[in-house]
């Protein structure tokens, strides 16, 4: 089962699941002191799905994030695209486990495969993308 990190229940407030915790708790106004390495991880992730458009940022509203809503993943963790901003602008505070598994692979989320990805996709989103495309 893929594990979570970042989904905050400001990030898509017309689906919202209350249970989810706040991003404004998650703000601290300095970084640990490894945040641009965890910023490097959060960034070579294995993306699963792209979502197009943009969101502003729900703490200031003053930026928008392209490609919010699109899912990242190492394998055993899923976050949202846009927990990057929020830990980079905000110093959004991460769970320890996650943070562990950060470390322990200094700073690199490993390589996913194919088969990986559609078996992390299937079980956020039931069932995997069709494929489209002109038939002739």
């Amino acid at each position: 089962m893929i594990k979570r990190v970042g989904f905050f229940r400001e990030f898509e407030p017309q689906d919202a699941d209350l249970s989810a915790p706040s991003i404004h708790d998650a703000v601290r106004p300095h970084g640990v002191d490894d945040e641009s390495r965890i910023l490097a991880y959060l960034s070579s992730g294995t993306e699963i799905f792209s979502a197009m458009g943009a969101e502003r940022d729900v703490i200031t509203g003053d930026e928008w994030l392209p490609g919010a809503g699109s899912l990242v993943t190492d394998g055993t963790w899923m976050w949202p695209v846009e927990l990057h901003h929020y830990v980079k602008r905000h110093h959004a505070e991460l769970p320890e486990d996650f943070l562990a598994t950060v470390r322990s692979t200094h700073y690199t989320a490993p390589a996913v495969s194919r088969d990986r990805v559609e078996e992390i996709f299937r079980e956020v989103f039931g069932g995997l993308p069709s494929a489209t495309g002109a038939s002739g």
